[in-house]
């Protein structure tokens, strides 16, 4: 069969974390494809496309096979795993989507019945699937249960672990803020009702990252559960000119949660590059290139987001010459797309109450929101948010929005008389190899109001129409892209 250009139902032409091919040309349901769900639903979700090969060459699906496969695929995801898994299934030009969406995190590790969970639990890596391995598998326990705060440690007594100083100050601040609530309770009533304590007195994994006295989170929980930042002198990890100079600076930051993100917060405002401005009045006003409250607000959600079942590495902070690189352990528990439109969800709620009674946070699921907004009124690109294997990175640029060159490449568009929105959408499409979304549209045109996800759809659809930008993928999956002319 002649090969054809994969049409609009799929938006990737290689396999990939969320993308996988299958022929199916007989209509049967491949033995391996239970694989592919299990990984799909144990991680962000994804799509299985059959009637296309591992290559991307279109073969087609009759109709026939098209009813027989669907009918396998739902019996196989109803009846093969520990939990039933409900697929969205489209069909389109003799090719049929399935869609996997992600298990909610209480139901995980979805796996094959017959296998069991130690042979039957499969995981994403790339664009293949592998065995879960008992780490993972105990990870996915642990977020089952709630996460990882009331894991408690039996050897240790709270007296020597936590800073009593500490206690006492938090006690003093909610006493504050919530009318005398503890007033008339002892410590150890509450750090027992804070859950910092078991009722045995045992310490748990919250209690040290609450109140741990100076090192001694890292001594029982591991030493990895820090802040590491690293400043490189250019805008990559090796000096090409110099491959002898690796970083310009190193530092790492332990103790409790607030410890760590007020030093590590403190150190990245006095590492990040400034520019000057004269006010009114003559004086001149310093200001950091990226907005204080952007750094401060991915900060803390780096900290309260932490995946601390696994330790498999800190939280790293990548200082470049163009950029910040934020990267926790822990992929997002709300997809990418949804991250500044879904209410709040708490990987560790106990931990968020903390540092909301701090005002390091405020539970609100405004922290994004808060990022995007302040990144686009000090004129910078925009923000970059994604998984990573087991991580999730956040990417904060220096870099101005529209550049001079940019500027100069969108005056091939005059002709067209595009409105501002538009040319700062095309601005930000000619820097993203990934294309824009409509809600990506909306962000960096500040586009906030009831509706405006119907304008924002109206003015794509006119640059597509003007033939400057082209569809890929359906839905949720939708994106808009250069016409290869203008790249």
């Amino acid at each position: 069969m002649q090969q054809t250009s994969i049409p609009v139902l799929i938006s990737s032409e290689a396999e990939s974390q969320d993308t996988e091919f299958k022929t199916c040309s007989d209509g049967r349901v491949p033995n391996d494809l239970w694989k592919t769900v299990s990984a799909f639903a144990n991680g962000e979700g994804g799509q299985i496309i059959c009637g296309v090969d591992p290559n991307g060459k279109i073969i087609g699906l009759s109709r026939e096979n098209i009813d027989k496969l669907q009918l396998s695929i739902l019996d196989m995801c109803t009846q093969t795993f520990s939990t039933p898994i409900t697929p969205e299934i489209r069909y389109n030009n003799g090719i049929l989507s399935v869609y996997i969406p992600p298990a909610p995190a209480q139901l995980r590790p979805i796996y094959s019945k017959k296998q069991g969970a130690g042979q039957g639990t499969y995981v994403r890596l790339g664009s293949s699937n592998r065995v879960a391995n008992d780490d993972t598998i105990r990870r996915f326990s642990v977020a089952a249960r709630g996460g990882a705060e009331t894991i408690y440690y039996e050897d240790e007594d709270y007296h020597s672990v936590f800073n009593m100083a500490t206690v006492n100050d938090y006690i003093r601040v909610v006493n504050q803020r919530k009318s005398n609530m503890y007033q008339a309770f002892t410590d150890k009533e509450v750090l027992t009702k804070l859950r910092a304590i078991t009722k045995q007195a045992d310490p748990t994994l919250f209690g040290l990252l609450a109140f741990g006295k100076d090192s001694s989170v890292q001594e029982i929980i591991s030493p990895s559960v820090g802040i590491v930042i690293t400043q490189y002198p250019g805008i990559t990890k090796v000096n090409e000119t110099n491959l002898n100079e690796t970083y310009i600076d190193n530092r790492e930051f332990i103790g409790n949660a607030k410890v760590q993100f007020e030093e590590a917060f403190s150190y990245l405002k006095a590492k990040l590059p400034i520019k000057g401005s004269v006010d009114s009045g003559g004086k001149r006003r310093d200001y950091l290139v990226i907005p204080e409250i952007a750094i401060r607000e991915a900060l803390a959600n780096a900290i309260a987001h932490r995946d601390y079942s696994t330790y498999s590495s800190p939280i790293q902070i990548d200082i470049f010459s163009d950029r910040v690189e934020i990267i926790n352990p822990g992929t997002s528990l709300i997809p990418i797309e949804q991250l500044d439109e879904a209410p709040s969800t708490a990987r560790n709620p106990l931990l968020m109450s903390y540092l909301k009674d701090y005002g390091i946070t405020d539970q609100k699921a405004r922290g994004i929101r808060t990022i995007k907004v302040s990144i686009r009124e000090a004129g910078l690109q925009a923000p970059s948010f994604t998984n990573i294997g087991q991580s999730f990175k956040v990417t904060l640029s220096a870099s101005a929005f529209i550049s001079s060159e940019d500027k100069k490449w969108l005056e091939n568009f005059h002709p067209h008389n595009l409105n501002e929105r538009q040319l700062n959408a095309l601005a930000h499409v000619r820097n993203s190899s990934e294309g824009i979304s409509n809600g990506e549209y909306r962000d960096i045109n500040s586009m906030h109001n009831v509706r405006d996800d119907k304008k924002a759809n109206k003015e794509l659809r006119q640059l597509v129409a003007g033939g400057i930008l082209s569809i890929v993928g359906e839905n949720r999956a939708r994106r808009y892209v250069l016409k290869n002319e203008y790249i």
